[in-house]
């Protein structure tokens, strides 16, 4: 943080993907790890290491780094990639169904439309879904030259301008457009794993050069709050339906203090920061987080505007609230001791996420500097300097964005440190010279969708859910007590369980995927409960036979 300038502007990138693979069969079941890591985790820091001048924050979620790590340290594959790696004249006819019904999922705008050939691949294939024998019926129609330069172009179109500019030969071949070779695919696969084993070593480099600061999040990226106490859950929003009681709050602390340990292994030195997963906080899942050693952690706005309610009265009511009061770090403080809460401005946040992808990304970058420079104006007369946090997704919001926002990127960071008022930082950096002069005593409980946790809680479905993990979870305890039982399959059985205490699985629910047998996010997350049967050498119950989508 430049202390000469009005108002720092910390960017939080949010790096995060579930865990994919099912540990029992070594298989990854979806290959976004893979994809995003060529597309998005390592242009992201690239984009930092071209500017001196930026400073950014990059959340790791432990998930995301363990499975990148097994890409390139282990060789790890996922089922897309074997379809894939398959010569085109060896499929069986359910790897070509399997090819036609997933191979087209990339953004139709920025990936498909742009390429000729992968355009007429998906209008013969017909742009609506098909199933059964109708997909078996346009199956017919492709000839080994269709599946091949389908599975060159759906690996193609994820590397990002940044690696295809910087190698002729990819180069070349993105050029190529049509009549790929066996030869090709093979190149390409080979340059994915090239430049997935660049993304940590990059980021390490750029955190030891003080350039970003590293924060991560609970292992397998939990609901913390809900982990401690479902109940929690009625305090946001009183009244809604909720499961029997599930409190582990010992499980909670188990994925802080994971996550601490691997974010120290892999870069060297603990966190200070942590994102919580979807920045979800309450009282107890701060004192845990504090009782760990983060020494701060971020949520949103909505989260200070109702803690900020319950103090005074001049923030109630709706429109009362003034907005400078989020662009200041605040102290809270528990029995284990006490840590920096930092609240994201939302709606430049959305801005990025939503909306500046339609723009030209030249005026997009130069309206957000705009509004940079207005709140550094703006903010009170008696304030030092001020803190702009943008925290989003790091991945998902570039493939709508044209060139997957490069343009956007080089403007906003070229020019963000020429600003007379403003420039770019870290938290920790802007913490050590501005540390919170206000103390918060609690925290409303919420999350940043809609500051309640009704996203992962409440419906049926993610009721079911929580009654199913609850079952698991008693079952694993006593298993657990029996003797004879091997301790690495016991310790297995545990991680299984950490693993489908994740966000992600309730999430796809509520008719946020497709329902039925087909949901991947179904199966997995009933594949990780079946796993603790199967490691401890116990029937499986029969409610883990029934889909819950």
């Amino acid at each position: 943080m430049n202390s000469t300038k009005t108002l720092g502007i910390a960017f939080l990138w949010h790096m995060h993907q579930p865990f994919y693979k099912d540990p029992l069969s070594n298989k990854y079941m979806m290959p976004w790890v893979r994809l995003r890591g060529v597309k998005d985790y390592f242009p992201m820091a690239a984009l930092v290491d071209k500017f001196d001048g930026v400073r950014a924050t990059f959340n790791l979620v432990p998930s995301l780094v363990e499975q990148l790590n097994d890409y390139v340290h282990n060789s790890a594959s996922d089922i897309y990639l074997d379809m894939t790696m398959k010569k085109a004249s060896s499929l069986t006819e359910a790897d070509k169904l399997f090819i036609l019904n997933n191979f087209f999922k990339v953004n139709f705008k920025r990936f498909i439309e742009p390429n000729a050939r992968y355009s007429a691949l998906l209008i013969k294939k017909g742009i609506k879904p098909l199933s059964g024998s109708a997909l078996k019926n346009v199956m017919k129609s492709f000839s080994d030259s269709d599946f091949l330069d389908l599975q060159v172009l759906f690996n193609i179109v994820w590397f990002h301008s940044i690696s295809v500019e910087s190698d002729v030969n990819l180069e070349n071949l993105v050029n190529k457009k049509k009549g790929y070779a066996e030869a090709d695919k093979d190149y390409i696969i080979t340059k994915q794993k090239e430049i997935l084993s660049r993304v940590i070593p990059l980021y390490k480099k750029l955190s030891d050069e003080r350039r970003i600061e590293i924060t991560t999040t609970p292992f397998y990226h939990p609901i913390l709050p809900l982990l401690c106490d479902t109940s929690i859950a009625n305090v946001s929003s009183p009244g809604m339906e909720l499961p029997r009681k599930f409190s582990h709050p010992e499980d909670a602390a188990w994925h802080i203090e994971e996550a601490v340990k691997y974010h120290t292994q892999q870069f060297g030195s603990p966190p200070k920061g942590m994102w919580p997963s979807e920045g979800s906080v309450s009282d107890k899942a701060i004192e845990l987080m504090i009782s760990k050693g983060i020494k701060w952690i971020a949520t949103d706005e909505d989260i200070l505007f109702r803690t900020l309610s319950s103090y005074d009265r001049k923030y109630n009511g709706e429109g009362s609230f003034d907005r400078r009061v989020i662009y200041r770090p605040y102290k809270i403080k528990k029995n284990s001791g006490s840590l920096s809460m930092i609240f994201r401005d939302k709606n430049l946040s959305d801005m990025i996420s939503f909306s500046y992808n339609s723009w030209d990304p030249h005026d997009a970058a130069w309206d957000l500097i705009g509004h940079f420079n207005t709140t550094a104006q703006n903010l009170r007369r008696d304030t030092d300097s001020g803190l702009l946090t943008i925290v989003m997704d790091g991945e998902n919001a570039w493939e709508y964005y044209e060139d997957n926002g490069r343009r956007f990127f080089e403007t906003l960071y070229g020019s963000l440190d020429r600003q007379d008022s403003i420039c770019s930082t870290t938290i920790t950096d802007y913490l050590s010279l501005e540390p919170p002069k206000r103390t918060l005593s609690n925290i409303f409980p919420g999350s940043w969708i809609n500051h309640n946790f009704e996203i992962w809680i409440g419906q049926e479905q993610d009721n079911v859910s929580w009654g199913y993990l609850a079952n698991v979870r008693k079952d694993l305890v006593k298993f657990s007590k029996e003797a004879g039982l091997k301790e690495t399959a016991v310790t297995q059985a545990w991680r299984e369980l950490y693993i489908a205490e994740g966000s992600d699985w309730n999430w796809w629910y509520q008719g946020k995927a497709h329902a039925g047998s087909d949901n991947p996010f179904d199966k997995l997350y009933l594949t990780h409960l079946k796993n603790v049967y199967k490691l401890l050498k116990k029937p499986i119950p029969d409610f883990l036979k029934i889909s819950i989508a």
